[in-house]
Parts: structure tokens; C-alpha cells; sequence
């Protein structure tokens, strides 16, 4: 008996289970539309922040601050009265102008309400303390007398760029990881895990159970040949899984993924090696199915949820993503981010290639040396 009969054999057992077709690929697939429409794709137009303004003051120089905060990322509304204060309110005190023209000492304050975003009101401070350099950069280049003079003048105060800043990322991001683009390569990686290990685990037990392993280790087949036969069939519907949300993704919600076929596929083969070898061994060493199954279940929940598949990885807390990195779906996800989001090419995903072959060597050594064929 060789290694291709027990790998096919046990591929057919999957296929017989009248739930697999559901696990293996209609769950997957609906579970992928609605992750995908819970977290849709980011606007490509970025949204405006709103600021508000009273203006006790009303003239020439508090209607120049409020033009200096118009940007293309902030939105400026001008209240009336102190009733129409709302979460983040920027109040011009009597008076700004004179005291500003006679070097007198003057006051903004942002009145921000204590339920409001801590991010967004540091942005909208940001933004109005740049406002405020601004206009006193133009009065100290124009040195007006009174705000008649201020007003005649001020036009031709334009400010030269004294500085330019020129930021270039480490890579050119091709498409954002949210929605669907983030979606199909995640809810691949954790369904390797389910299918794997809990169809692989159940297979390897129930054969123990009844005696199958101890009839086939009697037959002419070697060994060798039933674990490699083992391990690859679970590396078959590892890597079939992978194929089908990947192509559903295309031709469903146009998934791009970048230019790297090669790098993706290296990157699959080597994570469902590494998924097929944990299957073996927990196959082998639990005794009883309904602890497999419980067991299963846990352990690609929290492998999905710390390696990246509920959440890209560069929003998880730095803490988190040393765990994440410690899992072989971290380091799936790090190389399907770099070769679908930043379009590297093969040699970005040499490390995450690396470690996903030693996870593969580690499991597979230890499903060969746990393995066990007597009857539970």
C-alpha cells in the first residue's frame, strides 16, 4: 500500500462525512460576505473633521483664523450664541484683534466635552495651533498698526515655505487590507485550521478506534508511507480550502492579490503543512473524540483571533503581536499582507517562509514520534 492509496483514502473519508461540503466550503464562503460587510473598505475620500467656532470677537483677524482652519480635512462651523456649543468648540474672545495688534496677551480656548474621542480632539488642537502660527507669522511679517492697516495689507502677506517635508513609505500600500481584501486571505487561514484539524484529528482517531491503524500497519505499507500519506492528504484539503475562498474571492468581490502567485502559494503550502503535522499529532494523542473536537475548536479560535484573521495585524497592541508572532497564522498572515497589500515580490516572505517550514518540520516530528496505531 503506498503513500498516494492511504492519502486518497482518507481525502474520500472527508468527502463522505455528509457535513464536509458545508464546513469545507458553504460556511466559509458565507462567513467571508458577512465579515466582509461587517468591516467594509475604508472611503477612498478622506472624511473631514468637524471643528466648531464662536466668534465673540467678529473681525477682520478671528474671520482670517477661521479661514486659516478651512482645510481640505477639516470642516469649520461658525455658532451664534453659546447655546449652539457642541463636543469640540474653539471660542475667540472679545477683543482678539486689538489685543493682538497691541501685543497684549490673548486666550483661545477649545472647550472639548468629556465623552468626546481623546484622537480626535489631540487632531483638532493640532490643527488650530497650526492655524494660530500661521496668522502670527503673517502679523509679525506685516507689523500693522491697527487692524485698518491689517486688513489693507494682510493679502500680501503670503508666506513662503521655508521647509519642505517629504515622506515616502516603506512600501507602496496597493490596496488597503479592509473589506474583502483583507477578508478572503484571513478567513482562509482560519479555516485551514478548522477543516484540518478537525476533520485530519478525527479521521486519525476514528481509525484507532476501530482498528483500521493496526490492520494497515500489519499490511505491506511501510511506516513511512502511512504518515506521509497522512500528512499529505491533510495538506490537500488545506490547500484546496485556501484555493476556494481565494478564487470565490475573485470572482465574487474581485479580490486583488497582488503579483506574487508564487509567494502565495509557497506561503499556503507551507501553513497547511504546518496545520496538517498538529493535526496528526492531536489525532494521535487524544483519546476521546469529543475532547478532539472541544479541543480543536479552541485552538483555531485563538490561533485565528491572535495571528491576524479577525484583525490586521497593524492595529493589534504591540504585546499581542509578539504572541502573534509566535503562531504560525502571525506569520501567514504578515507574508499574505506583504505580497497582497504592499506588493512585494518572493523575497519579502523568505523569513515567514522559513519559520512556517520549521512549524512544519515541528509538528510533522512530533505527529511521527507521538504517532500511535493501538485501538482507544
Amino acid at each position: 500500500m503506498t503513500f498516494q492509496t492511504i492519502a486518497s483514502n482518507d481525502i474520500k473519508l472527508a468527502v463522505k462525512d455528509k457535513m464536509f461540503f458545508f464546513w469545507f466550503l458553504v460556511f466559509p464562503v458565507l462567513f467571508a460576505v458577512v465579515m466582509g460587510l461587517a468591516f467594509p473598505e475604508s472611503s477612498s475620500q478622506a472624511q473631514k473633521a468637524l471643528i466648531y467656532v464662536l466668534d465673540h470677537d467678529k473681525s477682520f483677524l478671528s474671520q482670517r483664523l477661521i479661514e486659516e482652519l478651512k482645510t481640505d480635512r477639516y470642516e469649520i462651523k461658525v455658532l451664534q450664541n453659546e447655546s449652539e456649543k457642541e463636543i469640540r468648540t474653539l471660542i475667540i474672545p472679545v477683543n482678539f484683534a486689538a489685543d493682538i495688534i497691541a501685543g497684549r496677551k490673548v486666550e483661545l480656548v477649545l472647550e472639548k466635552d468629556e465623552e468626546s474621542n481623546i484622537q480626535a480632539s489631540q487632531a483638532a488642537y493640532s490643527h488650530i495651533l497650526k492655524a494660530v502660527i500661521n496668522l502670527i507669522a503673517r502679523l509679525v511679517k506685516i507689523k500693522p498698526d491697527d487692524e485698518a492697516s491689517l486688513e489693507n495689507s494682510y493679502s500680501e502677506g503670503e508666506l513662503k515655505r521655508l521647509v519642505s517635508l517629504r515622506s515616502e513609505m516603506a512600501g507602496k500600500l496597493r490596496t488597503v487590507p479592509s473589506g474583502f481584501n483583507h477578508t478572503i486571505p484571513a478567513v482562509s487561514v482560519m479555516f485551514v485550521l478548522f477543516t484540518v484539524l478537525m476533520y485530519g484529528g478525527i479521521i486519525i482517531l476514528q481509525e484507532r478506534r476501530d482498528g483500521q491503524l493496526e490492520r494497515m500497519i500489519l499490511s505491506p505499507a511501510t511506516f513511512t508511507s502511512i504518515i506521509t500519506g497522512k500528512w499529505l492528504s491533510r495538506i490537500v484539503l488545506g490547500m484546496a480550502q485556501i484555493a476556494i475562498l481565494f478564487i470565490a474571492g475573485k470572482l465574487l468581490f474581485k479580490t486583488y492579490y497582488g503579483q506574487s502567485w508564487g509567494g502565495i502559494f509557497l506561503i499556503a503550502l507551507f501553513f497547511s503543512g504546518a496545520i496538517s503535522g498538529l493535526s496528526v499529532f492531536l489525532g494521535s494523542v487524544i483519546r476521546k473524540e469529543e475532547s478532539l473536537i472541544v479541543i480543536n475548536i479552541l485552538a483555531a479560535n485563538s490561533m485565528a483571533a491572535l495571528g491576524g484573521c479577525w484583525f490586521p495585524l497593524e492595529v493589534i497592541p504591540s504585546g499581542i503581536k509578539v504572541i502573534s508572532f509566535s503562531l504560525p497564522t502571525g506569520w501567514a498572515m504578515d507574508a499574505f499582507n506583504k505580497l497582497i497589500f504592499f506588493g512585494y515580490g518572493f523575497h519579502s516572505i523568505i523569513l515567514n517562509s522559513a519559520v512556517l517550514g520549521g512549524y512544519t518540520l515541528l509538528f510533522l516530528f512530533l505527529g511521527i514520534k507521538f504517532f500511535k496505531v493501538k485501538r482507544v
